[in-house]
């Protein structure tokens, strides 16, 4: 097989060009730290994402499904640490 070489490629962007690349960056970032937050989202055992979240000890939170009523205890650990979207 034979081994192709190195390519380089100069980009020159004025000024707006060089925003708006920024502003792209920004929203791309944004747009996976919500697929992120989508992919790990917390289910019930019912197949349900909707639940209550209650204050149960200093540790935990208690979290109901609103579908079939079922409580379970999570560490706090496992609670989001920064807003969405921060940075």
């Amino acid at each position: 097989m034979p081994r192709l070489g190195d390519i380089s490629i100069n980009l020159n962007f004025d000024e707006k060009s060089k925003l708006k690349l920024r502003a792209i960056a920004k929203h791309v970032g944004a747009l996976a730290d919500e697929l992120d937050r989508i992919d790990n989202l917390w289910q019930c055992e019912c197949g349900a994402i909707n639940y209550e979240e209650y204050h149960a000890e200093q540790k935990a939170y208690r979290r109901e499904c609103k579908s079939c009523g079922e409580s379970y205890l999570i560490p706090n650990d496992e609670l989001p640490t920064r807003l969405e979207g921060s940075e």
